[in-house]
Order: structure tokens, then sequence, then C-alpha cells
């Protein structure tokens, strides 16, 4: 799904999800998809923050990592041996890093857009019903 039509398909939902209701726990058809909806959209959004977490914490590690590397250039003797392998480590750390980020984007991608399928399901699914 394309950004924009996600981000519509979460407003809709966003919407239903807060209509009104005479009771406060409806056993209607329809008032029972509008709670699968809000959950739904409830997930997706606890999804991206806890996504967001993750991502700052592997940029915290990587500041501290390329802040480590850094101070080790500087310490380096002017005319030393190029190879130091307390400086392959970092940079190895660093690789690491962006992979995990890289992973972390995959998986994100891959659960919201099965969150956003299931959105879009009930959303039909409470459309036919409320008709």
């Amino acid at each position: 799904m394309t950004k924009k039509f996600a981000k519509t398909l979460e407003e809709k939902a966003e919407q239903l999800a807060i209509y009104p209701q005479k009771q406060p726990w409806d056993d209607s058809i329809p008032s029972m998809v509008r709670r699968e909806i809000a959950l739904t959209v409830d997930q997706i959004q606890r999804l991206r923050e806890r996504h967001d977490e993750q991502f700052h914490r592997l940029l915290r590690v990587e500041c501290y990592v390329d802040t480590e590397l850094m101070q080790m250039e500087q310490r380096q003797p002017r005319y030393a041996p190029y190879h130091f392998p307390e400086k392959d480590k970092l940079k190895q750390r660093l690789f690491d890093i962006e992979k995990e980020r890289r992973n972390l984007s995959l998986k994100l991608e891959e659960k919201t857009q099965n969150l956003e399928t299931r959105l879009l399901e009930l959303i039909n699914k409470h459309q036919q019903l409320d008709i």
C-alpha cells in the first residue's frame, strides 16, 4: 500500500473507532467490528512507537561507537601501522548496527502491512454491515 493510502485508511479507521456508541459495550455486529478496528489501529500505533524506540537505541549505540572510533583515531600516532584490531572491531560494530537497522525496518514494514491489510478487511466488513 502506498503511504498516502495507508494514512487515509488509518484516518478512516480512527473515525470508525471513535464512532459514538449508545451503550458502553454494544453487542451489535457493527460495534464488534468497530472495536476490532480500534484494536488494530492501536496495534499499529504501538508497533510504530516500539520501533521508534528501538531505532533511537540503535542511534545512541551507533553514536557511542562512532565517538569511540573517532577518539581512537585521534590517539593513533601519525605514522602508526594502518591495521588496528580495535579499530576494525568498532567498524564492524557500525556495520552490524546498520544491518540491525535494515532488519528492523523490514520487520516494521512487514508487520505494518499485515495490520493495514487487516484494517482494510475490517473497514470493508464494517461498510457492508452498516448499510
